[in-house]
């Protein structure tokens, strides 16, 4: 059984199991988006800062360009706490 980690609108953290009913998991998605974007900022900032991850490599490919990314070879952990920044902005 997988379970699946969330806050929910009363910032409490929340435990759901993946195999719960769309209404069970509804209970923890959180409804305010500018709550969201800094539910998502934090996470970012906490995993870029993770030993693991922050010695991981990330590959851009050259077709990414479009989307504003430059190729190449990118640490991870700097990359989400770049993502963190812009969001935060």
């Amino acid at each position: 059984m997988k379970n699946i980690v969330g806050i929910n609108n009363s910032d409490k953290l929340v435990i759901v199991d993946s195999n719960a009913t769309k209404e069970e998991t509804n209970q923890w998605l959180i409804k305010n988006r500018g709550y969201k974007i800094k539910v998502l900022v934090d996470a970012l900032r906490l995993v870029s800062e993770d030993k693991d991850i922050s010695i991981e490599t990330l590959l851009i490919p050259e077709e990414c360009e479009v989307y504003g990314f430059v190729e190449g070879k990118h640490n991870l952990g700097s990359v989400l706490h770049f993502l963190a920044d812009m969001l935060e902005e």
